[in-house]
């Protein structure tokens, strides 16, 4: 498969290699980290997010979820973090 038809296959939610919950956000989100604004490929690192995390009472619903880089989510969570430390 190639690497468009490979993310293709992510943001359809037909890859098998990917979990169910990441390709939904993945069809939802055309392939796109909302943090950073680039597509994904196959090489990256996804993780799932809380847009408002749990800590802050954010529910572990689709509409609270996004797919991001495993950097773009290291990012937010400090910045997360750093936010709550200053208030």
């Amino acid at each position: 498969m190639t690497e468009i038809g490979l993310v293709g296959a992510y943001i359809r939610g037909t890859y098998t290699g990917t979990p169910t919950r990441v390709a939904k956000l993945l069809k939802k989100q055309k392939g796109i980290c909302p943090q950073c604004k680039q597509h994904f490929t196959p090489e990256d690192l996804i993780e799932v997010d809380h847009i408002i995390p749990k800590s802050k009472g954010g529910k572990d619903t689709y509409n609270n979820l996004q797919a991001l880089h495993r950097h773009c989510h290291d990012v937010k969570s400090k910045n997360d973090y750093l936010y709550d430390w200053h208030l």
